[in-house]
């Protein structure tokens, strides 16, 4: 759906290009169980076609599950990081309590930011989740890092987000904006605010 295509737009308009993607098993690709490993793949490997083409001054942007991606994959050489509202730690509801017991039966299908169709996940979701040490990760986080957050986001609740920078580097070069009432499926006047923030940050550190 159009979130990163819209970033893209008012990234080029800065002179700034711009490449989006779907994870395998997501966005307009065939729906297979996605996995944390197979998603750093993907990143690193688009990483790695962009260093070829002789693109420099490179940041990476990933949201919900896509913010875990990033901050696990090996991008060396990256400029800046941005997470919008990042699953970096989750809460268990109700909801994802019901999807996780059926695992054990075999994948099962859950929803996706947006309007697009459920993703699949299995047993090796969860396991590669848990064994991803988050916290040695975002301390050791050097690098310039924005983090965009909504305030009324139920998949990512604003606490956990608030968790996570707290374990950055303090400095001005990390920097968490909230987004007053956005929820995780943000849109028109959020999803502005949102971008807004997002090519202020990449016009400073790129």
């Amino acid at each position: 759906w159009g979130r990163f295509p819209k970033l893209a737009k008012s990234l080029n308009k800065e002179k700034i290009n711009a490449l989006t993607f779907d994870f395998t098993g997501s966005g307009e690709n065939e729906r297979v169980p996605i996995t944390l490993s197979k998603q750093i793949q993907d990143v690193e490997s688009v990483y790695e076609w962009v260093k070829n083409e002789g693109y420099q001054g490179i940041a990476v942007l990933g949201l919900s599950f896509g913010g875990r991606t990033i901050l696990g994959a090996n991008l060396p050489g990256i400029r800046a990081y941005i997470f919008w509202a990042p699953a970096i730690f989750v809460q268990s509801s109700e909801d994802q309590r019901d999807w996780f017991k059926d695992l054990d039966k075999g994948p099962v299908n859950i929803p996706s930011s947006g309007k697009g169709e459920p993703i699949i996940i299995d047993l090796s979701f969860v396991t590669e989740f848990a064994k991803l040490r988050v916290k040695p990760l975002l301390k050791k986080l050097e690098l310039p890092t924005l983090i965009v957050q909504g305030t009324s986001d139920e998949s990512v609740p604003l606490e956990l987000t608030r968790k996570a920078f707290q374990l950055l580097p303090k400095d001005e070069n990390h920097k968490l904006i909230e987004i007053l009432n956005a929820t995780h499926d943000f849109e028109g006047k959020y999803l502005t605010k949102f971008i807004n923030n997002t090519v202020m940050w990449l016009k400073k550190y790129i």
